[in-house]
């Protein structure tokens, strides 16, 4: 039982954290995953979204290292394109 309200807590703090970033609050997410990675750093979605967060700043350097830690941790996850979009993005900036 305590797997399941591990992994609802998990869900729930991921869509709470998206939709501070949807809101445009992106101190407060980028707090929140600071948070939820400290708790759980190998937590590859979490690195995806602190990517995405990012990316969304043009942080293209610190997008790339988050992107590159949650594909280290779930090669075949999300953030697999997401180094590729990024490499290409600072590629375009130079």
């Amino acid at each position: 039982m305590q797997d399941k309200k591990d992994i609802l807590s998990r869900i729930i703090t991921a869509v709470e954290i998206e939709a501070l970033m949807r809101e445009g609050r992106n101190e407060e997410a980028h707090s929140n995953l600071s948070a939820l990675l400290k708790k759980e750093p190998k937590n590859s979605y979490a690195w995806y979204l602190l990517g995405n967060l990012y990316s969304r700043q043009k942080l293209f350097p610190q997008a790339l290292e988050a992107y590159k830690n949650a594909k280290l941790l779930e090669p075949d996850g999300p953030a697999a394109p997401a180094v590729d979009w990024v490499v290409e993005q600072m590629s375009l900036q130079n």
